[in-house]
């Protein structure tokens, strides 16, 4: 019957999306161990680099991201600050004009990341850029890391790991992201084993400068953006795990979902932005990589989410043959449904646990999908980032 045919194709398509590609990609890693040796980079080979960091009421951060800057394991001469504003409303601004050795791009008139980054590359004049946030610290050798990469003339782009910080008395939202950028980076470490990763985060990542291109200044996902401009000019994009930027996570599960589904909305403008990466004559690999990590993430799954409970009790009441398989299925579906419920029931709890905090936050994660589908469709969604409370704000 073709209801049971959508039933396993939609089983399918979540275990491919979240499982099976995964296996795909860890079998030729394990099987090649092949890696590229990198020798130590001396003092003298190191290229000078540029640290961009746009920021908007962020006065609670400027002082120890700057601090943390200057203390990281690379020569101090070698690295440069170019920090731009974004119609602040606290004393970002005035802090900022306090420090040494900055550039200070002030703009009091918010105008949005895209162009605040704009305006931070036209000064930029080192061969390497390097792309933070300001509520980010970077592990003290994240730019050697990072800039050793670059050795290889095929490189355009190298992306560092965001790790979340958080202890047994944060809330769910904080947890649930820890858990969701630990199965980010494995994917992104994969990715690059095999070739290439297809995007940068925006929390670290550093691209050749000569490979920039100004943004659309309603870009919402600048660090998608920009990445997918590298490879349209033929560079792989690398991941490094050792460099990382880490950040505590969301305050709340209504700060989480409100940065879900504008990261949602943007998902799509970048999609239909950059609908060419599909096309395998121009490159395969990262067609089959930008369709298995983030079209069947972004389209086909959280439809399907809501949609196999359902064709599940529909297949049982017209009672299929087979039934015993179904009826196994529906309890392991209805095992995962009640640990969503119960996760909603005690999201604002403290030292909730890993099973419950996996489920709800994966369905949570495919239902701002489908809110953030409909606010770009709608053109309800500002490129104007608005910032979500993290736990180090209170």
């Amino acid at each position: 019957m073709l209801i049971n045919s959508f039933f396993w194709l939609a089983i399918g398509i979540t275990l491919y999306t979240y499982f099976g590609y995964i296996m795909l990609l860890w079998l030729p890693c394990t099987i090649k161990r092949k890696r590229r040796n990198i020798t130590a980079m001396n003092q003298n080979q190191l290229p000078d680099v540029t640290i961009i960091i746009a920021a908007h009421n962020e006065e609670r951060y400027i002082i120890p991201k700057y601090q943390n800057t200057l203390s990281l394991n690379y020569p101090s001469q070698k690295v440069h600050q170019v920090w731009v504003t974004d119609g602040n409303t606290d004393n970002t601004s005035e802090i900022l004009k306090s420090l040494q050795n900055i550039t200070l791009i002030n703009s009091p008139q918010r105008l949005g990341k895209a162009l605040s980054i704009n305006k931070a590359m036209e000064l930029v004049k080192t061969p390497i850029t390097i792309f933070t946030d300001a509520n980010t610290y970077l592990s003290p050798n994240s730019l050697v890391d990072l800039v050793k990469l670059f050795e290889n003339p095929k490189v355009g782009c190298v992306a560092g790991q965001k790790k979340i910080r958080c202890d047994d008395t944060d809330g769910l939202a904080s947890k649930g992201e820890g858990i969701y950028w630990r199965y980010e980076s494995l994917i992104k470490k994969l990715e690059s084993c095999t070739g290439s990763t297809v995007s940068g985060a925006g929390e670290l990542y550093a691209i050749r400068t000569n490979l920039f291109k100004p943004l659309p200044g309603n870009t919402i996902l600048d660090d998608f953006e920009i990445s997918a401009n590298i490879i349209y000019q033929g560079y792989r994009i690398k991941y490094v795990h050792q460099a990382i930027a880490s950040e505590a996570g969301s305050l709340t599960v209504d700060d989480e979902k409100k940065r879900k589904v504008r990261i949602a909305a943007g998902c799509f403008q970048a999609l239909v932005r950059h609908i060419n990466l599909l096309n395998p004559i121009k490159n395969a690999e990262i067609a089959f990589k930008f369709f298995s990590h983030k079209v069947l993430r972004w389209i086909f799954v959280p439809p399907i989410i809501i949609a196999i409970p359902f064709l599940n009790a529909i297949i049982l009441f017209l009672n299929q043959s087979n039934s015993i398989t179904y009826t196994l299925t529906f309890a392991a579906i209805s095992f995962f449904y009640g640990m969503v419920a119960i996760g909603y029931l005690i999201r604002h709890s403290a030292r909730i646990s890993s099973w419950v905090t996996f489920p709800y936050y994966g369905f949570m994660m495919n239902i701002n999908m489908l809110k953030g589908f409909i606010r770009f469709t709608m053109g309800k969604q500002s490129h104007i980032w608005d910032k979500a409370k993290r736990k180090t704000d209170i």
